[in-house]
């Protein structure tokens, strides 16, 4: 009851308080229709009572569970081990049997054969074992032949012929390999005097060179690294000429650290040449090139040695003779870098090499090796982009008793050796290019320009001044590749022994051209042009090479 009537007291008292805002209110309104004024009002509300309730006390009492019926018929359970046996499966499996993949064919036989006009028939080829890693063998056959030539036809004819027999063997460590050579030169001395009556077999001349050599090396790359080779050749010509040369190269080097290595390389030749007035004589020549490389700075190398050789050539008064060897290439960027060398030898001169370059050499002709006292040379090389390498520089050497051709006083056919006995200066300028397009667009060109100060000779008898060498290739869809090769070279000087005087040479310009159409992969056919310009440029004096030539054939791979 009590409560009851608190809550009665206090409705009253809210309901007055809300009459009295009301009444208020309306007040204003009458005041603000009267004056505008709004006036001042204070109420005042006073709450005494204060609201107790009584503790109440938290019923911790769990809930019940609820009751549950019985399950009728009541559920038993059992445990009991079960065997299950089930009977032996056999799998017949058939397993995918893949078409066995074809071996890739290895077309290591080559045979080519063509003819051409000058009654010119072309022929060689190759065999080779294949597949054996650690052993192969393998034969060579060249033949090159003209009937008829730029004088007077078959006085002027020429051949060559090459047969050799090579063959290694590779060792886990040690590999071995070996070589038997036979080769034929034949030509005719026809730069006689024109209109004079020859006969054809008394201006013959033929060499003949068998050779057999052997090597041994490590057969993988190793910190020890080594070649040794041998190599004899005996030498004939049609007259009296005979000579026999044994060499024997080693070449080693030593990795010390990465930046490190000591090299060292060695050579010895006995020589003997016999002719119709020159009697047996060995000539020896030994020569030892030790040379320490190191990098003593980030992008440079230097090669510190000497090359010390013994030789007893009676041009000369002293038979040791012992040269700097140095050479430096510093990088001067990741695609450029500079070289330079300092260093002298002893050039090997023999009938094998003077007859090789000039087939008209003379009879008893004088021969002993170059001394090239010193020799430095310095350029820049490296890489344009992807495509292109580049290679520049100079050489400048002093050479003693270098040696020239000159046209016999007797036989204007025929070619003596003359040497200057002082000091010959030759510098040579050089520069080269190459660019190559995934083998289907390759360049190489290389130009070269001499100059030579002699002492004891008028001129550089026969050595051009200029030499320009260029050569392309066209690989078009695999099926049709062109070759093209340049060569220019003028500014040789000669004597002509019947007016006595020094003439200069006519330039010659060499173009050339061939095409291979392949078939297939296996035969392709093929025509070769020479000399398209036809340029009768001289080689020597009263030399004259032949005109333009044209060849065709066919080569098969097997």
């Amino acid at each position: 009851m009590t409560i009851l009537h608190d809550m009665k007291r206090n409705f009253l008292i809210t309901g007055m308080v809300w009459l009295l805002a009301g009444h208020a209110v309306y007040g204003q309104d009458k005041q603000w229709e009267g004056d505008g004024e709004i006036g001042d009002v204070e109420i005042e509300i006073v709450r005494e009572r204060q609201i107790v309730l009584p503790r109440a006390n938290r019923n911790f009492e769990k809930v019940p569970p609820r009751p549950s019926e019985p399950i009728k018929p009541e559920i038993t359970y059992q445990f009991r081990n079960l065997n299950f046996n089930v009977p032996d499966y056999q799998a017949n499996l058939r397993p995918l049997r893949l078409k066995q993949e074809d071996i890739a064919k290895i077309y290591g036989n080559y045979i080519s054969a063509g003819f051409g006009n000058f009654s010119s028939p072309y022929l060689e080829g190759w065999i080779n074992t294949k597949r054996d890693k650690n052993r192969f063998l393998g034969a060579h056959l060249y033949h090159r032949s003209f009937g008829k030539g730029p004088v007077d036809d078959k006085n002027s004819a020429s051949g060559n012929t090459e047969v050799s027999i090579f063959g290694e063997t590779f060792g886990k460590d040690v590999s071995s390999g070996g070589f038997i050579n036979y080769e034929n030169r034949t030509g005719y001395f026809y730069g006689y005097a024109p209109g004079l009556e020859v006969n054809r077999d008394s201006i013959k001349q033929v060499y003949n060179v068998v050779s057999i050599g052997g090597s041994v090396s490590n057969t993988k790359p190793t910190d020890f690294n080594f070649n040794l080779d041998g190599k004899f050749s005996y030498l004939t010509d049609r007259y009296e000429a005979a000579e026999s040369e044994l060499g024997l190269n080693f070449d080693s080097d030593y990795k010390i650290s990465a930046k490190s290595k000591i090299n060292l390389a060695s050579d010895y030749y006995l020589i003997a040449r016999k002719d119709s007035l020159v009697d047996a004589k060995p000539r020896h020549l030994f020569r030892v090139s030790p040379s320490f490389v190191f990098a003593p700075l980030e992008n440079l190398s230097i090669s510190l040695g000497a090359i010390t050789v013994l030789e007893n050539d009676s041009i000369r008064n002293k038979s040791l003779h012992i040269y700097p060897n140095v050479s430096a290439d510093y990088m001067l960027s990741q695609s450029v870098s500079a070289y330079a060398s300092l260093t002298g030898d002893i050039d090997k001169v023999t009938l094998h090499s003077l007859s090789e370059s000039n087939l008209w050499v003379n009879s008893n002709i004088a021969i002993f090796h170059t001394n090239k006292s010193l020799e430095f040379s310095g350029g820049l090389k490296g890489k344009l982009g992807n495509l292109f390498a580049f290679n520049m520089g100079l050489a400048a050497a002093n050479l003693k008793d270098l040696y020239f051709y000159q046209n016999a006083l007797q036989d204007r056919a025929k070619f003596n050796v003359v040497y200057d006995r002082g000091n010959t200066q030759r510098v040579n300028f050089y520069g080269e290019l190459g660019y190559n397009k995934n083998e289907i667009f390759k360049l190489g060109l290389r130009g070269d320009y001499f100059t030579y100060s002699t002492d004891q000779q008028a001129e550089a008898w026969h050595r051009p001044t200029y030499r320009v060498n260029a050569n392309t290739s066209f690989n078009i869809y695999q099926k049709l590749v062109i070759k093209v090769g340049l060569l220019a070279q003028g500014g040789m000087k000669a004597l002509d022994n019947q007016t006595g005087l020094v003439v200069t040479l006519d330039p010659g310009i060499d173009l050339n051209v061939k095409a291979d159409y392949f078939v297939s992969k296996q035969v392709s056919v093929f025509v070769k042009f020479e000399n398209m310009l036809s340029n009768d440029y001289p080689m020597y004096l009263n030399y004259p090479v032949r005109g333009f030539q044209a060849m065709g054939g066919l080569s098969w791979s097997f």
